[in-house]
């Protein structure tokens, strides 16, 4: 029950023995020998509220001192804001002048699958160095990332791997969402960088901008708002969804699918390259912070392949030497445009109820199709002018719509907000009746429930007025749809 520990004071050498707790007999046993009871002694956590500034030279007032106090955030987990944190609020003010840090983030405690803590006496805790072994650092930080929460505390999986040289370690499969991530980002930039081939700076023209630049560079605008306000309110698994969208959606699903056909057209080549080039390398800034690595290596082999990165006249560009001294992208507000979203919006509809005919009615990608919509005159006028992206990523032969459109014989049908989209001469009049008898079987049914809801009197009178006003709508949007499939009905004379 007693330590030993010899030390140092102003009068020479002493021993030090430190006496476990309800171990009275041994601290006689020692003043019965002529050991005093030091009258100097600090719990830990005195010393620890001395850290922020005691690192710094303090009480004098060193370069580092001036430099670094007060600093900006502290991050630490829960169990320890009264012991730690509170204690170096109230040390600094005393000590120091100031208070050490203005923010403080609470993290969330990491668990295994059972919900219980990580640790060496339990053998569940995950040693990170065997992760970046075996998925990468970066791999590793994404996963991480995205399962953050406020203060909900995470449970992670836990499970055995054998290394090669035989040790078994644990690792979980949660870190393959990472690796994924990461394999997807360098493939996909590698193979938007074959589009960049031979791209010219000076081949840029503002005034050739089409729709889908406009779109995806207000989508970059709008992206990149929104991750920068959910970094600086501490918020990390929103910011990287936001941009795994952008990235996998909005840039490699529908821009470069775009892009590849103009990159192929001299007379329009200049404007999508250099669009293309610009997104890229803002969307990797804005990744940098949570994958850094891959980020840096294919920045790297961007910078070496466009040096020149802007879009002169609409946005400056820079050409850092690498990611880690590379500003935040700024200054994208007057490339927001709301209008050429809603547009694209109402070309992606159309074209995913196209793909959705498609796979219902098992047409090979390889057949090229007619296809038409009916949709009021400015719905009808986005898609009549957007017709070559609807042909290009619908995999159609030709593209029409105007309002007021007949649908045509033995078509296929799908409802979209706004327009009626047919597929031509892909179906079997009894299936399609068949299934259109089904679905109008279906909003009945829903439409039945609306209205008995709002039938009563005690829903109307004690609901919020909202919630009466989302039922209206509901039901409209049923009848509105009712009458649509009876009509298909009509037309195919059932």
């Amino acid at each position: 029950g007693v330590h030993v520990v010899p030390g140092n004071t102003d009068d020479g050498p002493v021993v030090f023995a430190c006496v476990a707790p309800d171990h009275d007999d041994a601290e006689k046993k020692l003043e019965s020998q002529g050991w005093k009871r030091d009258c100097d002694v600090l719990d830990t956590w005195f010393s620890s509220a001395l850290w922020p500034f005691s690192t710094l030279g303090w009480p004098e007032a060193t370069p580092a001192f001036k430099a670094f106090y007060p600093g900006n955030v502290l991050c630490t987990a829960r169990e320890i804001i009264t012991l730690w944190v509170s204690r170096m609020v109230m040390m600094g003010q005393y000590c120091a002048g100031d208070i050490p840090f203005r923010d403080v983030y609470i993290h969330a405690m990491i668990q295994d699958g059972e919900g219980r803590k990580m640790s060496k006496s339990l053998g569940n805790g995950i040693d990170p160095l065997v992760v970046i072994d075996s998925h990468g650092a970066d791999a590793m930080r994404f996963t991480l990332a995205t399962m953050t929460t406020d203060t909900q505390d995470i449970r992670m999986p836990v499970a055995s791997m054998t290394l090669p040289d035989g040790r078994t370690v644990n690792t979980s499969p949660k870190f393959d969402v990472g690796r994924n991530f990461c394999n997807k980002l360098w493939n996909a930039s590698r193979f938007a960088m074959m589009n960049l081939e031979g791209m010219d700076p000076a081949g840029f023209d503002a005034r050739r901008l089409d729709l889908t630049d406009r779109w995806i560079l207000s989508r970059l605008a709008t992206t990149r708002d929104e991750v920068t306000a959910a970094v600086e309110s501490f918020k990390f698994s929103e910011p990287l969804n936001l941009l795994y969208r952008f990235f996998w959606n909005d840039l490699c699903d529908w821009y470069l699918e775009w892009a590849k056909y103009r990159v192929r057209d001299d007379a329009t080549k200049g404007v999508a390259q250099n669009v293309l080039a610009f997104v890229l390398d803002r969307t990797l800034r804005l990744l940098h912070p949570f994958i850094p690595f891959i980020t840096e290596g294919i920045y790297q082999n961007l910078r070496e392949l466009t040096p020149v990165r802007e879009l002169r006249g609409v946005a400056s560009g820079d050409n850092p030497d690498a990611l880690a001294v590379a500003p935040w992208p700024q200054n994208l507000e007057s490339l927001k445009n709301a209008v050429a979203e809603a547009k694209i919006q109402v070309i992606q509809d159309v074209v995913r109820a196209i793909r959705d005919l498609r796979s219902k009615y098992n047409i090979p990608p390889s057949a090229r199709l007619k296809a038409s919509a009916a949709a009021p005159q400015e719905v009808s006028d986005v898609l009549e002018t957007g017709g070559d992206l609807v042909c290009q990523l619908a995999g159609l032969e030709s593209f029409q719509a105007a309002e007021g459109l007949a649908k045509p014989n033995n078509a296929a049908t799908a409802i979209v907000e706004g327009a009626h989209v047919y597929v031509h001469d892909v179906i079997d009049p009894e299936a399609e009746r068949a299934r259109l008898t089904k679905q109008k079987q279906e909003i009945e049914q829903a439409k039945k429930g609306v209205e008995g809801k709002l039938a009563n009197e005690n829903f109307v009178a004690r609901a919020k007025p909202e919630v009466v006003a989302q039922a209206r709508e509901k039901l409209q949007q049923l009848q509105d749809q009712l009458q649509a499939v009876e009509r298909h009905l009509a037309e195919l004379g059932g």
